[in-house]
């Protein structure tokens, strides 16, 4: 019997592949389970059009990061923080993520969630740091924070 497979399955198949397997274990396991459907032609008409609608979404999902990523890398945006600082040169506090992020919407109206940012270690110095944001499997940005004393 052919099936499509609507998610993987191990030593079987990937999800979307079109395969022949035996009636029984189609039955009994892949169509009762929903790990897979039988492969009619209405079935295949409807798969290939919800693989070009989840395409579509993609595409434009990676459109929009490419565009956020153009706004964050652009040379007017630079995070700006003013922060006291004590007599060895170093910050009072740290400056973290969500300290970024929450100055990301008040100075550029940018929304970027504080877990897509790569701080490994909140910045506790002066200067410019250059943080990585990940804002989709194919689009890092790199985000300018310039922190100076008060």
């Amino acid at each position: 019997m052919k099936v499509i497979f609507l998610q993987d399955v191990k030593n079987q198949g990937k999800k979307g592949d079109i395969k022949e397997v035996p009636d029984g274990y189609a039955n009994n396991f892949l169509i009762k389970n929903k790990k897979a459907i039988f492969a009619s032609q209405e079935n295949l008409s409807k798969f290939n059009g919800q693989q070009k609608l989840e395409e579509k979404n993609a595409a434009a999902v990676l459109k929009s990061a490419q565009e956020l990523k153009n706004k964050i890398e652009s040379p007017k945006t630079i995070v700006k923080f003013n922060e006291g600082i004590g007599p060895d040169g170093r910050l009072n506090g740290a400056i973290t993520g969500k300290n970024i992020a929450d100055q990301l919407i008040k100075q550029f109206n940018l929304e970027i969630d504080k877990r897509k940012m790569d701080l490994k270690n909140p910045i506790h110095t002066l200067g410019v740091h250059e943080i990585e944001v990940k804002l989709h499997q194919q689009v890092i940005a790199k985000l300018k924070v310039e922190v100076s004393p008060k």
